[in-house]
C-alpha cells in the first residue's frame, strides 16, 4: 500500500453567520469519517469578501 498527498483548493460561500474555521474543521473530520483518510488538514485559511457583481 502506498501513501499519497493530496492538495485541494476549496472555495466555498459562506453565510455570515457561518464561521470560516468552523467549517474548514467540518470538511477535514467529513473527510477522515466518510473516506477513511488517515490524516486531513488545514494548512491555510484566506477568508475574504465575494465581489456580488456578475
Amino acid at each position: 500500500m502506498s501513501a499519497v498527498d493530496i492538495y485541494l483548493k476549496v472555495e466555498a460561500d459562506l453565510d455570515e453567520s457561518e464561521n470560516a474555521r468552523r467549517f474548514a474543521a467540518e470538511l477535514c473530520r467529513i473527510l477522515e469519517r466518510v473516506y477513511g483518510v488517515r490524516n486531513a488538514e488545514v494548512m491555510s485559511l484566506h477568508e475574504r469578501e465575494t465581489g456580488g457583481q456578475a
